[in-house]
């Protein structure tokens, strides 16, 4: 591997090994995302994307709302069981769950028989029940009318997300649809074609205490007909999980030149879930001292061999960098959410980089009791978040092989 002038090259990996915290009761539901789709003047299917962030386990609720009387064919695994599909008013209206599994596709598409307008909303919520519809109740809609009642429903169950799901459509053009009040809105979506215009919105609410949600009425600012249901979602067991895990990217090659260097790189986002009763959380790290693994970056051949050295694996008595060589500054990185409830959580390596390959576990993040809650996700992470210092003394490898460390990340309860 000798080069030019003397110089050396020295490829860097990090693996990731997360650990989730067990699932516990008095879960809270959560809305995540949202996407819509509208046909404009017509077409014979709707496809609405998947919303971001959607993991297994999280339920899908999808209204389509089209004009004209005929029926949907639906996607596989979508069901309106204990929901709503038929003649509405306005047209026809189908109102489907889903609950997602650990492949998804993009898009999921209604056929719609005939050139319509239609839209489409999908709401993902998570820590809800594989069983996700605890009650709901349809209201047809006036011929025509301006103040319109999405009905009451008693819920059975405390800390319940209640949906409710508003559709209309003027024959003269385009409206305006005012939600009712103390609700959230989620997604809103009206056709863009000339001529008549569909239009439907979501909000949602949280039921602290089983019992009647009472009439929640939308305004339309014509006298138009009109349709709507408000659907109970069953609290699931409450749990707290990695969305997406933090993942240490491949760091760059190193040139040796006979000098202590730092090699840069983006630490990559990642996303918390809480469903808990919100004790608070935090997220640690440790280099993996367990079998199999190394705490420290060490010598690895990721072959079957590597010159005289054979592999897969770590290499028995091989060089390694010293503990701390690897750091994390979280000072320009945020946290967001967009259903979450609670301040948000805070990072703990701000002022001072945290190390990553250490025996002793790092705090990275700490979020207080009843903070947090729900999906958050981070973004900001800059250019050099990531810090490797690489000494003089580093020892060139054979051909193939690369220093590699098992880092340990652990989401537990508490701050």
């Amino acid at each position: 591997m000798l080069r030019e002038g003397g110089v050396y090259a020295l490829a860097i990996a990090a693996l990731l090994v997360p650990l989730l915290a067990p699932a516990q009761a008095g879960a809270t539901t959560y809305f995540r995302s949202a996407e819509t789709a509208q046909t404009g003047s017509g077409a014979t299917s709707i496809a609405v994307n998947r919303p971001a962030g959607v993991v297994a386990g999280d339920v899908m609720i999808a209204s389509i709302d089209a004009e004209g009387s005929g029926s949907f064919t639906v996607p596989s695994g979508w069901s309106s069981t204990g929901l709503f599909s038929g003649t509405a008013f306005f047209g026809f209206s189908g109102v489907y769950f889903h609950v997602a599994g650990s492949s998804e596709p993009a898009s999921y598409s209604w056929g719609l028989g005939t050139t319509r307008k239609a839209t489409g909303k999908i709401l993902s919520y998570v820590g809800v029940d594989p069983a996700p519809i605890e009650v709901t109740s349809t209201t047809a809609g006036a011929s025509s009318g301006t103040s319109d009642a999405a009905a009451s429903i008693t819920t059975t169950v405390n800390n319940t997300k209640v949906l409710l799901d508003f559709a209309a459509n003027d024959s003269l053009g385009s409206f305006t649809i005012t939600p009712p009040g103390s609700t959230t809105k989620r997604a809103s979506v009206f056709t863009s074609g000339s001529g008549s215009v569909l239009g439907t919105q979501a909000q949602d609410l949280t039921q602290a205490t089983a019992g009647a949600t009472g009439t929640k009425t939308f305004t339309t600012s014509a006298s138009i007909p009109w349709g709507a249901i408000t659907i109970a979602l069953k609290p699931g067991t409450g749990a707290l999980s990695f969305d997406a895990a933090p993942a240490t990217p491949a760091l760059p090659n190193v040139t040796l030149n006979g000098q202590t260097q730092t090699t840069n790189a983006t630490m990559s986002n990642f996303a918390v879930d809480d469903t808990t009763s919100g004790s608070g959380w935090n997220v640690t790290v440790a280099g993996n001292a367990s079998a199999g693994n190394s705490a420290v970056f060490k010598q690895y051949c990721p072959n079957a061999t590597c010159g005289s050295d054979t592999g897969p694996g770590y290499i028995s008595g091989g060089a390694t960098l010293p503990a701390g060589s690897l750091t994390l500054n979280t000072a320009s990185a945020s946290w967001s959410t967009t259903g979450g409830s609670g301040s948000a959580p805070v990072f703990q390596c701000n002022s001072t980089a945290c190390p990553l390959d250490a025996s002793s576990a790092a705090k990275i993040v700490s979020t207080a009791s009843g903070a947090g809650r729900g999906p958050w996700k981070t973004s900001g992470f800059s250019a050099t978040s990531l810090a490797l210092s690489t000494p003089t003394t580093l020892l060139v490898l054979r051909e193939s092989e690369v220093y590699r460390v098992d880092l340990l990340w652990t989401l537990n309860s508490g701050p």
